[in-house]
Protein backbone atom coordinates (compact mmCIF):
# COMPACT_ATOMS: atom_id res chain seq x y z
CA UNK A 1 0.00 0.00 0.00
CA UNK A 2 1.35 3.31 -0.85
CA UNK A 3 2.04 5.57 1.85
CA UNK A 4 -0.23 8.76 2.85
CA UNK A 5 0.54 11.92 1.32
CA UNK A 6 0.94 14.08 3.78
CA UNK A 7 -1.82 16.87 4.59
CA UNK A 8 0.15 19.88 4.05
CA UNK A 9 1.49 18.58 0.67
CA UNK A 10 -2.52 17.87 -0.44
CA UNK A 11 -2.88 21.18 0.95
CA UNK A 12 -0.22 22.65 -1.31
CA UNK A 13 -1.16 20.74 -4.22
CA UNK A 14 -4.83 21.97 -4.34
CA UNK A 15 -3.36 25.60 -4.45
CA UNK A 16 -1.19 25.50 -7.11
CA UNK A 17 -4.06 23.21 -9.02
CA UNK A 18 -6.48 25.96 -8.42
CA UNK A 19 -3.84 28.83 -9.35
CA UNK A 20 -3.11 26.93 -12.57
CA UNK A 21 -7.15 26.85 -13.16
CA UNK A 22 -7.05 30.42 -13.14
CA UNK A 23 -4.00 31.63 -15.01
CA UNK A 24 -5.18 29.34 -17.75
CA UNK A 25 -8.34 30.87 -19.62
CA UNK A 26 -9.58 27.46 -21.86
CA UNK A 27 -11.14 30.19 -24.39
CA UNK A 28 -11.43 27.39 -27.10
CA UNK A 29 -13.78 24.93 -24.84
CA UNK A 30 -15.51 27.88 -22.99
CA UNK A 31 -16.02 29.16 -26.84
CA UNK A 32 -17.56 25.75 -28.02
CA UNK A 33 -19.43 24.89 -25.30
CA UNK A 34 -20.98 28.15 -25.27
CA UNK A 35 -21.87 28.07 -28.46
CA UNK A 36 -23.55 24.43 -27.96
CA UNK A 37 -25.67 25.68 -24.72
CA UNK A 38 -26.77 28.49 -26.53
CA UNK A 39 -28.00 26.21 -29.76
CA UNK A 40 -29.42 24.06 -27.04
CA UNK A 41 -31.50 26.93 -25.46
CA UNK A 42 -32.73 27.96 -28.89
CA UNK A 43 -33.77 24.23 -29.85
CA UNK A 44 -35.77 24.46 -26.79
CA UNK A 45 -37.52 27.61 -27.55
CA UNK A 46 -35.69 29.88 -25.76
CA UNK A 47 -35.43 33.43 -28.06
CA UNK A 48 -33.43 35.33 -25.93
CA UNK A 49 -34.12 37.67 -22.82
CA UNK A 50 -32.56 38.33 -19.65
CA UNK A 51 -29.63 36.34 -19.00
CA UNK A 52 -26.82 35.96 -16.37
CA UNK A 53 -24.04 34.02 -16.67
CA UNK A 54 -21.99 33.15 -13.89
CA UNK A 55 -18.03 32.01 -13.02
CA UNK A 56 -15.27 30.77 -14.75
CA UNK A 57 -15.43 32.93 -18.14
CA UNK A 58 -18.39 34.60 -17.73
CA UNK A 59 -18.11 36.78 -20.91
CA UNK A 60 -17.55 34.09 -23.05
CA UNK A 61 -20.22 32.26 -22.06
CA UNK A 62 -22.30 35.00 -23.19
CA UNK A 63 -20.61 34.48 -26.66
CA UNK A 64 -18.49 37.71 -26.14
CA UNK A 65 -15.11 37.35 -27.91
CA UNK A 66 -11.68 36.72 -26.27
CA UNK A 67 -10.61 40.01 -23.99
CA UNK A 68 -13.72 41.52 -23.71
CA UNK A 69 -15.53 41.93 -19.93
CA UNK A 70 -14.28 40.10 -16.94
CA UNK A 71 -13.25 36.37 -16.73
CA UNK A 72 -14.96 35.68 -13.18
CA UNK A 73 -17.73 36.95 -12.01
CA UNK A 74 -20.98 37.28 -13.02
CA UNK A 75 -22.47 39.47 -16.10
CA UNK A 76 -26.29 40.15 -16.74
CA UNK A 77 -27.13 41.30 -20.14
CA UNK A 78 -30.34 41.75 -22.50
CA UNK A 79 -29.91 39.12 -25.85
CA UNK A 80 -32.05 39.22 -28.99
CA UNK A 81 -33.88 36.36 -30.74
CA UNK A 82 -30.83 36.61 -33.17
CA UNK A 83 -28.59 35.47 -30.40
CA UNK A 84 -27.03 39.03 -29.96
CA UNK A 85 -25.64 40.38 -26.57
CA UNK A 86 -27.37 43.78 -26.16
CA UNK A 87 -25.39 46.07 -24.37
CA UNK A 88 -25.25 47.96 -21.46
CA UNK A 89 -23.65 45.07 -19.49
CA UNK A 90 -23.49 45.13 -15.96
CA UNK A 91 -20.98 43.43 -13.42
CA UNK A 92 -22.48 42.53 -10.46
CA UNK A 93 -20.80 40.93 -7.21
CA UNK A 94 -23.85 39.22 -5.97
CA UNK A 95 -26.46 36.91 -7.22
CA UNK A 96 -28.22 35.67 -5.23
CA UNK A 97 -31.65 37.77 -4.79
CA UNK A 98 -34.30 36.69 -7.04
CA UNK A 99 -34.05 37.88 -10.36
CA UNK A 100 -36.40 35.89 -12.86
CA UNK A 101 -33.61 35.75 -15.53
CA UNK A 102 -34.87 33.95 -18.76
CA UNK A 103 -31.63 32.42 -18.97
CA UNK A 104 -28.69 31.73 -16.27
CA UNK A 105 -25.12 29.58 -17.28
CA UNK A 106 -22.84 29.44 -14.87
CA UNK A 107 -19.21 27.99 -14.79
CA UNK A 108 -18.87 27.35 -10.73
CA UNK A 109 -15.86 27.78 -8.77
CA UNK A 110 -12.96 25.17 -9.71
CA UNK A 111 -15.11 23.28 -11.51
CA UNK A 112 -12.15 20.62 -13.25
CA UNK A 113 -9.61 21.28 -10.75
CA UNK A 114 -8.52 17.86 -8.92
CA UNK A 115 -8.24 18.29 -5.56
CA UNK A 116 -6.29 15.61 -3.29
CA UNK A 117 -7.77 17.34 0.08
CA UNK A 118 -10.76 16.06 1.48
CA UNK A 119 -11.92 19.10 3.47
CA UNK A 120 -11.22 21.20 -0.09
CA UNK A 121 -13.29 18.43 -1.55
CA UNK A 122 -16.37 18.35 0.46
CA UNK A 123 -16.02 21.90 0.56
CA UNK A 124 -16.82 22.75 -3.17
CA UNK A 125 -18.96 19.84 -3.56
CA UNK A 126 -21.24 21.96 -1.27
CA UNK A 127 -20.68 25.27 -2.80
CA UNK A 128 -21.60 23.93 -6.32
CA UNK A 129 -24.37 22.60 -4.85
CA UNK A 130 -25.76 25.51 -3.03
CA UNK A 131 -24.89 27.50 -6.38
CA UNK A 132 -26.40 24.86 -8.73
CA UNK A 133 -30.04 25.60 -6.35
CA UNK A 134 -29.42 29.69 -6.37
CA UNK A 135 -28.76 29.64 -10.31
CA UNK A 136 -31.72 27.72 -10.66
CA UNK A 137 -33.70 29.62 -7.95
CA UNK A 138 -32.91 32.90 -10.02
CA UNK A 139 -34.19 31.45 -12.97
CA UNK A 140 -38.07 32.18 -13.71
CA UNK A 141 -40.41 29.36 -14.45
CA UNK A 142 -40.55 27.93 -17.35
CA UNK A 143 -36.86 29.65 -18.42
CA UNK A 144 -33.71 27.45 -18.62
CA UNK A 145 -30.39 27.10 -16.82
CA UNK A 146 -27.35 25.45 -17.42
CA UNK A 147 -24.88 24.73 -14.48
CA UNK A 148 -20.92 23.35 -15.63
CA UNK A 149 -20.27 21.38 -12.21
CA UNK A 150 -17.52 19.15 -10.72
CA UNK A 151 -18.73 15.47 -11.62
CA UNK A 152 -18.91 14.61 -7.48
CA UNK A 153 -22.53 17.29 -7.70
CA UNK A 154 -23.71 14.23 -9.45
CA UNK A 155 -21.78 10.84 -8.29
CA UNK A 156 -21.80 12.11 -4.29
CA UNK A 157 -23.98 9.10 -2.68
CA UNK A 158 -26.02 11.04 -0.59
CA UNK A 159 -28.66 12.59 -2.71
CA UNK A 160 -30.10 15.50 -0.32
CA UNK A 161 -28.71 18.27 -1.93
CA UNK A 162 -29.80 17.44 -5.58
CA UNK A 163 -33.44 16.57 -4.56
CA UNK A 164 -33.75 20.32 -3.60
CA UNK A 165 -32.70 21.08 -6.74
CA UNK A 166 -35.10 18.71 -8.43
CA UNK A 167 -37.76 20.76 -6.15
CA UNK A 168 -37.45 23.52 -8.09
CA UNK A 169 -36.55 22.42 -11.42
CA UNK A 170 -36.63 19.04 -13.66
CA UNK A 171 -33.37 18.07 -15.31
CA UNK A 172 -33.63 18.04 -18.83
CA UNK A 173 -30.34 16.04 -19.24
CA UNK A 174 -26.60 16.30 -18.71
CA UNK A 175 -23.49 15.92 -20.18
CA UNK A 176 -19.87 14.49 -18.85
CA UNK A 177 -17.06 15.83 -20.17
CA UNK A 178 -13.49 14.03 -20.46
CA UNK A 179 -10.65 14.89 -18.06
CA UNK A 180 -8.62 17.58 -19.63
CA UNK A 181 -11.30 18.75 -21.70
CA UNK A 182 -11.03 22.45 -20.53
CA UNK A 183 -6.88 22.39 -19.39
CA UNK A 184 -4.98 19.78 -19.77
CA UNK A 185 -2.15 20.27 -16.81
CA UNK A 186 -2.33 17.95 -13.65
CA UNK A 187 -4.33 19.05 -11.30
CA UNK A 188 -7.01 21.11 -13.69
CA UNK A 189 -8.29 17.57 -15.02
CA UNK A 190 -10.99 16.88 -13.39
CA UNK A 191 -14.21 15.56 -15.35
CA UNK A 192 -16.75 17.90 -15.50
CA UNK A 193 -20.29 17.98 -16.17
CA UNK A 194 -22.45 20.40 -18.30
CA UNK A 195 -26.63 20.24 -16.62
CA UNK A 196 -29.56 21.62 -18.35
CA UNK A 197 -32.19 22.51 -16.15
CA UNK A 198 -35.97 24.10 -17.00
CA UNK A 199 -37.69 25.78 -14.08
CA UNK A 200 -40.67 23.99 -12.88
CA UNK A 201 -43.58 26.49 -12.98
CA UNK A 202 -45.57 26.31 -9.54
CA UNK A 203 -47.79 23.12 -9.15
CA UNK A 204 -46.24 21.73 -12.58
CA UNK A 205 -45.57 18.01 -12.15
CA UNK A 206 -42.25 16.23 -12.80
CA UNK A 207 -41.14 15.79 -16.25
CA UNK A 208 -37.18 15.56 -15.94
CA UNK A 209 -34.79 12.97 -16.10
CA UNK A 210 -34.26 10.76 -12.95
CA UNK A 211 -31.01 12.31 -11.54
CA UNK A 212 -31.31 12.48 -7.53
CA UNK A 213 -29.78 8.76 -6.95
CA UNK A 214 -25.90 7.45 -7.66
CA UNK A 215 -25.09 3.85 -7.24
CA UNK A 216 -22.10 2.06 -6.86
CA UNK A 217 -20.66 0.27 -10.00
CA UNK A 218 -17.91 -2.41 -9.86
CA UNK A 219 -15.41 -1.09 -12.80
CA UNK A 220 -12.55 -3.23 -13.62
CA UNK A 221 -9.88 -1.72 -11.15
CA UNK A 222 -11.91 -0.42 -8.75
CA UNK A 223 -15.71 0.46 -7.00
CA UNK A 224 -16.83 3.88 -7.88
CA UNK A 225 -20.24 5.74 -7.50
CA UNK A 226 -21.71 6.80 -10.65
CA UNK A 227 -24.97 8.92 -10.77
CA UNK A 228 -27.67 6.72 -11.98
CA UNK A 229 -28.64 9.02 -15.20
CA UNK A 230 -25.05 8.44 -16.46
CA UNK A 231 -25.25 4.81 -15.27
CA UNK A 232 -28.45 4.03 -17.74
CA UNK A 233 -27.50 7.13 -20.62
CA UNK A 234 -24.21 5.96 -21.28
CA UNK A 235 -23.82 8.25 -24.50
CA UNK A 236 -23.94 10.95 -22.54
CA UNK A 237 -20.32 10.25 -21.03
CA UNK A 238 -17.83 11.71 -23.32
CA UNK A 239 -15.35 9.06 -23.19
CA UNK A 240 -14.41 5.81 -21.67
CA UNK A 241 -15.24 5.70 -17.33
CA UNK A 242 -12.56 4.68 -15.62
CA UNK A 243 -11.17 3.97 -11.82
CA UNK A 244 -9.04 6.57 -10.79
CA UNK A 245 -6.54 4.71 -7.92
CA UNK A 246 -5.45 8.41 -6.94
CA UNK A 247 -8.89 9.79 -5.97
CA UNK A 248 -11.14 9.38 -3.00
CA UNK A 249 -14.64 8.22 -3.77
CA UNK A 250 -16.66 9.78 -5.01
CA UNK A 251 -14.18 11.53 -7.22
CA UNK A 252 -12.15 8.51 -7.55
CA UNK A 253 -12.91 8.02 -11.28
CA UNK A 254 -12.30 9.55 -14.70
CA UNK A 255 -12.98 9.40 -18.22
CA UNK A 256 -10.56 9.51 -21.08
CA UNK A 257 -12.17 11.03 -24.04
CA UNK A 258 -10.59 11.97 -27.44
CA UNK A 259 -10.00 15.86 -28.69
CA UNK A 260 -10.64 15.28 -31.86
CA UNK A 261 -14.09 13.78 -31.83
CA UNK A 262 -14.97 15.90 -28.55
CA UNK A 263 -17.04 18.35 -30.44
CA UNK A 264 -19.19 15.83 -32.81
CA UNK A 265 -19.68 13.88 -29.41
CA UNK A 266 -20.86 17.08 -27.54
CA UNK A 267 -23.34 17.79 -30.90
CA UNK A 268 -24.73 14.55 -30.38
CA UNK A 269 -24.87 14.36 -26.57
CA UNK A 270 -27.00 17.78 -26.42
CA UNK A 271 -28.99 16.90 -29.31
CA UNK A 272 -30.13 14.18 -26.98
CA UNK A 273 -30.79 16.51 -24.85
CA UNK A 274 -33.20 18.55 -27.12
CA UNK A 275 -34.53 15.40 -28.19
CA UNK A 276 -36.00 14.46 -24.67
CA UNK A 277 -36.70 18.12 -24.14
CA UNK A 278 -39.42 18.68 -26.47
CA UNK A 279 -40.72 15.12 -26.57
CA UNK A 280 -42.08 15.62 -22.81
CA UNK A 281 -42.32 19.33 -23.15
CA UNK A 282 -39.83 20.69 -21.15
CA UNK A 283 -39.29 23.63 -23.55
CA UNK A 284 -40.25 27.56 -22.78
CA UNK A 285 -43.14 29.28 -23.08
CA UNK A 286 -43.81 31.43 -26.49
CA UNK A 287 -45.12 34.39 -24.49
CA UNK A 288 -42.19 35.96 -22.35
CA UNK A 289 -38.75 36.37 -23.25
CA UNK A 290 -38.97 38.35 -26.54
CA UNK A 291 -42.01 40.10 -24.99
CA UNK A 292 -40.00 41.86 -21.62
CA UNK A 293 -36.87 42.44 -24.50
CA UNK A 294 -39.60 44.46 -26.57
CA UNK A 295 -40.74 46.68 -23.97
CA UNK A 296 -38.13 46.69 -21.22
CA UNK A 297 -37.58 44.57 -18.54
CA UNK A 298 -38.55 45.01 -14.38
CA UNK A 299 -35.33 44.76 -12.49
CA UNK A 300 -34.71 44.85 -8.78
CA UNK A 301 -32.26 44.90 -5.77
CA UNK A 302 -28.38 45.38 -6.54
CA UNK A 303 -28.61 43.93 -9.95
CA UNK A 304 -30.83 46.88 -11.00
CA UNK A 305 -28.29 49.10 -9.65
CA UNK A 306 -25.56 47.95 -11.05
CA UNK A 307 -27.14 47.76 -14.37
CA UNK A 308 -28.55 51.31 -14.39
CA UNK A 309 -25.01 52.66 -13.18
CA UNK A 310 -23.36 50.39 -16.23
CA UNK A 311 -26.06 51.87 -18.45
CA UNK A 312 -25.09 55.71 -17.73
CA UNK A 313 -21.45 55.83 -18.19
CA UNK A 314 -22.54 53.35 -21.81
CA UNK A 315 -23.00 55.48 -25.34
CA UNK A 316 -26.46 55.26 -26.71
CA UNK A 317 -25.93 52.89 -29.53
CA UNK A 318 -26.06 49.34 -28.26
CA UNK A 319 -23.38 46.98 -28.75
CA UNK A 320 -24.14 44.01 -30.35
CA UNK A 321 -22.29 41.17 -30.51
CA UNK A 322 -22.44 37.53 -32.66
CA UNK A 323 -22.36 34.40 -31.28
CA UNK A 324 -19.10 31.87 -31.81
CA UNK A 325 -20.24 29.19 -34.12
CA UNK A 326 -20.56 25.44 -32.72
CA UNK A 327 -17.48 23.80 -32.83
CA UNK A 328 -14.94 26.21 -33.66
CA UNK A 329 -11.85 26.89 -32.44
CA UNK A 330 -11.31 23.83 -29.79
CA UNK A 331 -7.88 22.78 -29.03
Amino acid sequence: MSPEIPREMKIAADALAAHDHLDDPAWATHELVAAQIWRTFKALGNQGGHVLTIGDNCATLLGLPRGIGPRHGSLVAHVDRHDNAIGPLSDITRWDEREDFDVVIAALAGFDVRLTYAPNIIKRRSDHLVDTALAVSVTKPGGLAAVIATHDLMDNPMPFGRRQIGDLADLVGAVRFPAGAYRGATGTDEIADLLVFRRREAGAPRRGVEWEEATAVQLDDGMVFINTYFDTNVDQVLGSTQYDPTGRAPTNLTVVGNRTLFPGLLTSALNNVIAFGQRVGLTVPHDTANDRLDRGFTTKGRARAARETVARSQPAEPRRTARPEPGRGLW
